[in-house]
């Protein structure tokens, strides 16, 4: 089952008991929106051109709360963030970047000690043109995420939906998520995509 919920992930995960989901794979913002690189990375993201305000980080309040209703994690802009000791990350490698475009060649995500203690890497090219959200990350990157930490019927969290790339891997290798988006117009643009990847309304 895939349930897309519109509101603050704040509010959504006080409402759940500790280690309700087998595991969280979030990206939450990692940067202030008042950090001008950031406000040139959110233009034109949705389709009628309008700018878009970048949310600021998540506080320390809402990692506490990540980590108390997961059991493991997977948190994406790993180098931003004040996170627990841990040994290994996943690198996703982005193929078609070169050292000369404005834009970073890897991305970094922590790995909670339960997934494991060695690093991976994944190499993928970005999606460029006709994104939904300025850090859509592939839905074969979830994919494989899914292939290596996931199991079949486990329960997963994503606190920042976005692009909706998540929902629809976890749809096609056969787990559970909850899906948090505070920004109504991509969680409108993000069920869109998700219901035209699969017509079947029981997707929801």
């Amino acid at each position: 089952m895939i349930d897309l919920i519109l509101d603050d992930c704040m509010n959504v995960m006080k409402n759940y008991e500790d280690n309700q989901f087998d595991l969280a794979i979030v990206d939450p913002p990692y940067r202030d929106a008042k950090d001008n690189d950031m406000n040139q990375w959110n233009r034109k993201t949705i389709k009628d051109g309008r700018l878009k305000d970048w949310h600021d980080k998540p506080t320390s309040e809402y990692f506490e709360e990540l980590f108390r209703v997961s059991k493991n994690q997977i948190i994406w802009g790993a180098n931003n963030f004040n996170l627990p000791t841990h040994k290994g990350y996943v690198v996703w490698r982005k193929r078609s970047i070169s050292e000369k475009f404005n834009m970073s060649m890897c991305d970094f995500a922590y790995i909670s000690e339960g997934l494991g203690t060695i690093s991976k890497c994944f190499e993928y090219a970005p999606q460029i043109k006709n994104r939904i959200h300025p850090t859509e990350k592939p839905i074969q990157l979830y994919s494989w995420l899914l292939d290596m930490y996931a199991k079949k019927g486990q329960k997963l969290l994503d606190t920042h939906l976005g692009s909706g790339s998540i929902a629809i891997a976890c749809k096609r290798f056969g787990v559970d998520l909850v899906g948090i988006e505070i920004d109504s117009e991509y969680y409108k643009q993000a069920k869109k995509r998700i219901e035209s990847e699969n017509q079947d309304h029981s997707f929801f």
